[in-house]
């Protein structure tokens, strides 16, 4: 088949490189916008088309910083710099969570739900993930790697079915690389008895050795950058968000994900435990009496025979 291709046609009336000038690097090409005789060293192949550039009519992507011909590059909504196509179709390939509230043909508004969001750094089964109808959404997360994903469960219920279900999810989710900068945080139904005080009062009854039986990272001064207990209960930095209007948003979780699987229902069983007392007590409890009554949670949520094994 003939090559034309004018980027990569030989150049034999150029004596050097018309980039960097040198007289003894073997010519490899000419760049397909401005024509000029390339080395090896000063030619770039775009990410995107293949083409051969040369540094002044390349650039790079934002995100995975690969060399990118201004033709291939597009700029995601709410992102800056140009981004190569695999990088935007992963920037834009996102679902925005319709949610659906289990309970919503049960009078009253009073009833625990929990939703999870799942976030999974670098290469995972996405289509999967995606299928499940557990899931309401999806997005590009920003601290994660370009084949992270962040997943947005639907608000669930915490029946037996849709608990087992939750699990065989988590559990089939099997990341490629470390899990170091991704998280999984759980948001719980407001009611009339919650409040994000005496959440974090409960999260502060469990020791970094109860904590870590849950997948909980408050407790741990090198794992909780993210998720730091305070008594400031706003941002993505705190343990506890009271930011959102029908949730509290529970920031201490580590990745859920095959590894982590086994400490989903006790870590859930833990919140119910300890929503329902809140319910119970409207009027409020004291600190050392929510402490005791996290730790008789966790006591009940973690079978003996599990806490044989090691967490890791």
């Amino acid at each position: 088949m003939t090559n034309t291709n004018p980027s990569d046609e030989p150049c034999p009336e150029a004596a050097h490189c018309g980039y960097c000038m040198s007289p003894t690097r073997p010519l490899v090409g000419r760049c397909h916008r401005c024509h000029t005789p390339l080395c090896r060293l000063c030619a770039v192949h775009c990410v995107g088309c293949g083409e051969t550039f040369c540094l002044q009519c390349s650039t790079r992507c934002e995100s995975c910083a690969g060399p990118l011909c201004d033709d291939c590059a597009d700029c995601p909504p709410y992102a800056e710099g140009q981004w190569c196509p695999a990088c935007y179709a992963h920037e834009t390939d996102s679902l925005a969570p319709e949610y659906e509230d289990p309970y919503q043909d049960i009078p009253g508004d009073e009833h625990l739900t929990i939703g999870l969001e799942i976030e999974v750094d670098g290469p995972h089964d996405h289509e999967a993930i995606t299928r499940n109808d557990l899931i309401a959404g999806w997005c590009a997360d920003g601290s994660l790697d370009r084949d992270g994903w962040e997943y947005q469960t639907q608000p669930l219920d915490t029946d037996p079915q849709t608990l087992s279900r939750l699990h065989r999810l988590i559990a089939g989710i099997r990341p490629l690389k470390s899990q170091e900068y991704a998280g999984g945080h759980i948001h719980i139904s407001r009611a009339s008895g919650q409040y994000a005080a005496d959440w974090a009062c409960a999260l502060d009854g469990l020791d970094a050795n109860r904590a870590a039986w849950l997948n909980m990272r408050h407790a741990d001064p090198e794992q909780n950058r993210w998720c730091r207990y305070t008594d400031y209960y706003h941002g993505k930095e705190v343990a506890v968000n009271d930011d959102h209007d029908d949730t509290i948003e529970l920031r201490t979780f580590g990745p859920w994900n095959a590894d982590s699987a086994e400490q989903l229902l006790p870590a859930i069983k833990w919140i119910k435990t300890m929503w329902r007392l809140f319910q119970r007590h409207p009027n409020g409890l004291n600190e050392e009496d929510i402490k005791a009554a996290s730790r008789t949670a966790w006591a009940d949520a973690v079978p003996a025979s599990a806490r044989g094994k090691a967490v890791v």
